[in-house]
């Protein structure tokens, strides 16, 4: 777990500049990497994907809206869908982010021999599917 721990705190300093600068929350932060991904997501989407209630998620929505991270628009199809997406400034945090932290992780890696790499591929290969066993369809470890 200590390992673990240091691994991820990795990319830490990045983005914990980027929250204090943006005022975002580690959630709020999931969320716009979710719509990053799945521009137009419903609320049952992004709350579906965050492992959290819809009123949760919609409250995560309204502040992102108020600073202008992320906007709600009808669905032309069924009026009865929000979609949400990024605006501009929420783009170009997430794409910050994105840019830093691979600039970042690229020069970590870039000091690793092939065969380090090849070691490093393979266990998180093998902790990415050992963690897909224990959350298949219940979203969360048990």
């Amino acid at each position: 777990m200590r390992l673990y721990a240091q691994a991820i705190a990795i990319i830490d300093p990045i983005r914990i500049r980027m929250w204090s600068e943006a005022e975002l929350t580690t959630g709020q932060l999931r969320l716009m990497f979710f719509l990053h991904l799945e521009p137009g997501a419903t609320l049952g989407a992004l709350a579906a994907h965050l492992g959290i209630s819809a009123p949760t998620a919609s409250g995560l929505v309204d502040r992102l809206t108020r600073q202008d991270y992320v906007r709600r628009t009808g669905d032309a199809q069924d009026r009865r869908f929000v979609r949400h997406e990024l605006t501009p400034r929420g783009q170009h945090i997430v794409t910050e982010l994105e840019r830093e932290g691979r600039a970042l992780m690229t020069s970590i890696l870039a000091r690793l021999s092939d065969d380090e790499l090849d070691t490093l591929m393979r266990g998180l290969d093998a902790l990415v599917a050992a963690s897909a066993t224990i959350t298949a369809g219940t979203g969360a470890a048990k």
